[in-house]
């Protein structure tokens, strides 16, 4: 068993298509260096009560919030994110309508294998960033993004996770070139 140590390889791909034929991206695009990744699943969760005891549970997943910092946020990677327009003289505006995305990362393990995922239906959320004057000590300020990921209308689906670690996972070289598509 091996046991999650590093985390890099941020990437997104806009959704341009998900309806009950198929799910389509464009091209993934590589983000700045990878700080940390937080994926939160809410799950609701029933109960059946009977003879004095629970007879009976079932559990669904809602939605999951995801929120990433990484070294930076370029205005061109923060304008496809959030729908915003980059205008020819540099400047980011500030209105926009987020579109759906999928966003992927890889997580190194100890034992020298990695865990490849794919979220696939998600809108990030303006993000936060702090600075701090300089002193005497050199601290560096990065961008935290939330965003919420749902399933997919095309099948249900809401992630994809491969690990190397698993016998015929074969996908490593190339989880990145497109959003991951099942094999029937």
């Amino acid at each position: 068993m091996s046991y999650a140590i590093g985390l890099k390889n941020f990437h997104y791909a806009l959704l341009t298509d998900d309806s009950s034929t198929g799910a389509t991206y464009e091209t993934p695009v590589k983000l700045a260096e990878a700080v940390t990744a937080g994926v939160e699943p809410n799950v609701s969760t029933g109960r059946l009560p009977g003879d004095d005891r629970v007879v009976s549970t079932a559990s669904r997943f809602n939605y999951a919030t995801v929120t990433i910092n990484t070294t930076k946020l370029p205005a061109k990677d923060e304008a496809a994110l959030l729908g915003k327009k980059l205008g020819s003289d540099g400047v980011l505006r500030s209105k926009g309508e987020a579109p759906y995305v999928a966003f992927g990362y890889e997580v190194s393990m100890d034992d020298g294998t990695s865990e490849f995922w794919w979220l696939l239906k998600g809108k990030f959320q303006e993000p936060s960033r702090s600075s701090n004057t300089s002193g005497d000590s050199i601290e560096y300020s990065t961008p935290t993004i939330v965003g919420e990921f749902i399933r997919r209308e095309f099948d249900e689906e809401w992630k994809f996770v491969g690990n190397e670690e698993n016998n015929g996972f074969t996908s490593a070289a190339t989880w990145f070139n497109d959003v991951y598509k099942p094999t029937p």
